[in-house]
């Protein structure tokens, strides 16, 4: 699809994910339902009727962690093609965790894991692998668009393209 277009679509994105870091350390949710259950992944949900991006996440971050984070970095968008679950998207963010212990949590258990472990470990879902050494690097690039193909679950292709500068803003965020 041609990064003009992708403004027109992201109102059709309906997922949101943030990677939340202390130091050298993500804190992961290891998943109790599908998709990628028994796997761990950041903290994040369904977006609402009416809720934005920004809004979303920061409300599965206070519902699944017992945090609140301000502003958290948009880091980009996540689409896929080909998984266990229809075609679609997610926005990706992260933020630096507060002090203090995440709450339990019903979506799955949270810990905190070194960084080189969530970028290797077969027990992470697959893709953060390849996007969130970028996402996560100690200079980020600006946001970008993370596309992956899968077959037979796994990944086929992966493609990375700038997001459109114009859909930047922190309103335009809130605005979705």
């Amino acid at each position: 699809m041609p990064l003009t277009q992708w403004s027109k679509k992201m109102i059709n994105i309906p997922y949101t994910l943030c990677f939340l870091t202390r130091n050298d350390h993500i804190l992961m949710l290891k998943r109790n339902k599908s998709p990628n259950k028994g796997l761990w992944n950041g903290v994040g949900g369904h977006i609402q009727d009416g809720e934005s991006p920004l809004a979303c996440i920061r409300r599965e971050i206070k519902e699944e962690t017992g945090f609140v984070v301000e502003a958290p970095r948009f880091c980009g968008l996540l689409t896929w093609q080909g998984f266990e679950v229809p075609p679609g998207g997610l926005y990706i963010f992260s933020a630096q965790a507060p002090q203090g212990n995440p709450i339990e949590c019903t979506e799955g258990i949270l810990a905190w894991k070194s960084k080189d472990w969530v970028f290797s470990s077969p027990e992470v879902v697959s893709n953060i692998h390849v996007f969130g050494p970028k996402i996560l690097h100690s200079d980020p690039p600006p946001p970008q668009i993370f596309h992956f193909q899968y077959q037979d679950g796994q990944i086929k292709h992966f493609r990375m393209d700038p997001f459109p500068s114009e859909n930047l803003s922190r309103e335009s965020l809130g605005n979705y």
